[in-house]
């Protein structure tokens, strides 16, 4: 200061400290909030059209397979007793039927494992890893990106973080609005999914529900989801820009999604009746999706019917992995977005 004179440097010294003192004493009283409301609310404002068209389009494929497959009883498995009938009835011989057979490309052990083949795996495999997941996966890589680095990318972060809100309390508050908009989609895919086994039920005359099965199908894929969710969440604390985000979380939604159809075709099943290739059984390695054990998580129900199964418990340690992996990779973003520098 000069002859009383305040120069523009100190004038701006002098703002910052009053605004400083004027935050203060708000950011006291906040820092023990887990979350900030109006942040929640404000994100949820701003999402919830689009979670809803998400939710009713994912309940709506699970109901319209569930009725339209009759509670999944139109597969049923090969047998062999009548064939025997038939054989013994025409006087055929089981050479002969054999030999053209073989000419058909219908090979003796390959009759066998047709004769023992619970169609209602794949059907679920289908459902559960593949159709089932599209629309919750494009939900959490939108939202995801939209709720941390577009904000950072589009300059509404510097609002946010003008207010008493620090960084902690905004990574809390978007992690916590995403875990629970998944949640609530995935009750509200439960729901549809035992009403439509429910329908599809007393269409077909059969009502020999397992509901515990169908719970768990949805628990695990939720699982898949939350790891996904980690991901990309991660993926938007971690950077400040949209597109390295969306390259990153959606780079690898999009890679795991489509090493599980690839996978798909290496399934014990489909090579056994000659439409998979047993090489292509390396795609279901490099997919999270293949963590859900649909072939477990059925012979553990079976096991609380009191029925003697294999690995009945498998799909717990999986599901784990699959929680661990969100969990991991959303704190490393967080803990990034504390510390870097934003372009705000």
């Amino acid at each position: 200061m000069n002859n009383g004179v305040i120069s523009t440097e100190q004038k701006q010294t002098v703002e910052q400290e009053t605004q400083s003192n004027i935050y203060e004493e708000p950011r006291r009283k906040k820092r023990g909030a887990f979350i900030s409301k109006p942040l929640l609310k404000q994100t949820f404002k701003s999402t919830w059209v689009f979670w809803l068209i998400m939710t009713l389009g994912s309940a709506a494929v699970f109901m319209v397979v569930n009725i339209v497959m009759g509670s999944k009883n139109i597969f049923v498995n090969i047998e062999m007793g009548p064939v025997s009938q038939y054989v013994k009835d025409q006087e055929l011989g089981w050479l002969q039927v054999l030999g053209l057979l073989e000419r058909m490309g219908f090979s003796l052990s390959r009759i066998q494992v047709m004769s023992q083949i619970d169609l209602n795996t794949i059907l679920n495999d289908l459902i559960y890893r593949i159709a089932g997941v599209l629309l919750p996966m494009v939900y959490i890589m939108v939202v995801a990106n939209k709720v941390i680095v577009s904000q950072v990318s589009d300059g509404s972060m510097a609002y946010v973080l003008s207010t008493p809100t620090n960084r902690k309390v905004v990574v809390r508050t978007q992690f916590f609005y995403l875990l629970i908009s998944l949640i609530a989609m995935y009750i509200a895919i439960t729901i549809a999914v035992l009403l439509s086994e429910v329908v599809a039920g007393l269409i077909s005359g059969n009502m020999n529900i397992i509901p515990l099965k169908s719970i768990l199908y949805c628990f695990a894929s939720f699982c898949a989801m939350f790891a996904l969710m980690g991901i990309c969440f991660g993926a938007s604390a971690f950077f400040n820009r949209s597109s390295c985000s969306i390259a990153i979380g959606g780079g690898i939604c999009l890679f795991s999604f489509l090493c599980c159809i690839l996978g798909l075709f290496g399934n014990k099943v489909f090579v056994s009746v000659g439409v998979g290739v047993a090489a292509m059984n390396v795609f279901n390695y490099m997919s999270i999706f293949s963590l859900i054990d649909m072939d477990s998580i059925s012979a553990f129900t079976q096991m609380t019917y009191g029925q003697d199964v294999a690995n009945p418990y498998a799909w717990i340690w999986k599901v784990a992995i699959l929680i661990v992996i969100g969990i991991i990779f959303a704190i490393i973003g967080a803990k990034r977005f504390e510390k870097k520098d934003l372009p705000l």
